[in-house]
């Protein structure tokens, strides 16, 4: 049997046609192979950025799978080049997907409770959700104009952003609130002190900071999200 070629669409086809997670390191890893022995790993890097984005990971995690992909089969850190396609592919993909299923606040930018439903599922679903949680950054009082509340909530959407950079997409909760899945590694207390100093900054008084444990089971999900 002649061998398989394997061409730039064949390669980004079989990325699209995977579906991308812990288990399917080694295939990443083959096709990446591929790739590089085709003559340019592009297709594959936009393959990949792609994918995870359309799965709702965080931009973090997506470069962690990709740096470890590349450090495998090139031997190093994917360069500028690389993480700038990767990165570009990603929110491509993720915005399509947040508006595609409705988890985009069009108002506000920010990801809705219906994506966040989807993402603790998920979580609970591959037991990744130990180690994480959702810091909650408290709203203004019911006296703010909805134009100054909506202008508030990109401003601390945009600190916590900042302040966790290993944390998933901002997400906008009831009252007026503002959360991030982050994170509880060995930076975490440094980031989340540093997060309430900046949130302190934009509202000139003490804004509450709340820690919340990610539900375990898939189950517990629904009745989680609609306590927020």
């Amino acid at each position: 049997m002649p061998p398989i070629r394997v061409t730039k669409p064949r390669i980004r086809r079989l990325f699209l046609d995977m579906e991308f997670g812990s288990r399917s390191l080694d295939s990443a890893i083959g096709l990446f192979t591929a790739a590089l022995d085709a003559g340019d790993i592009a297709p594959a890097v936009e393959a990949l950025g792609a994918r995870r984005g359309e799965d709702g990971v965080g931009l973090a995690g997506s470069l962690d799978d990709l740096a470890a992909v590349h450090r495998i089969v090139v031997g190093d850190d994917p360069p500028a080049a690389v993480l700038r396609r990767f990165a570009l592919s990603w929110s491509e993909a993720a915005h399509g997907a947040f508006v595609a299923r409705g988890a985009l606040d069009h108002r506000t930018g920010l990801a809705t409770t219906d994506y966040l439903a989807t993402r603790l599922r998920d979580l609970a679903r591959s037991g990744e959700c130990a180690g994480r949680r959702l810091v909650i950054a408290a709203g203004l009082d019911e006296a703010a104009s909805r134009f100054g509340a909506m202008l508030r909530s990109a401003r601390v959407a945009r600190e916590l952003a900042e302040s966790f950079p290993h944390g998933e997409t901002p997400i906008g909760l009831p009252r007026g609130r503002v959360a991030v899945i982050a994170p509880e590694d060995e930076a975490f207390a440094a980031n989340l002190a540093r997060a309430r100093v900046a949130i302190r900054s934009l509202d000139a008084a003490e804004t509450a900071v709340e820690l919340l444990e990610l539900p375990g089971i898939e189950d517990t999900v629904t009745e989680f999200v609609t306590a927020l």
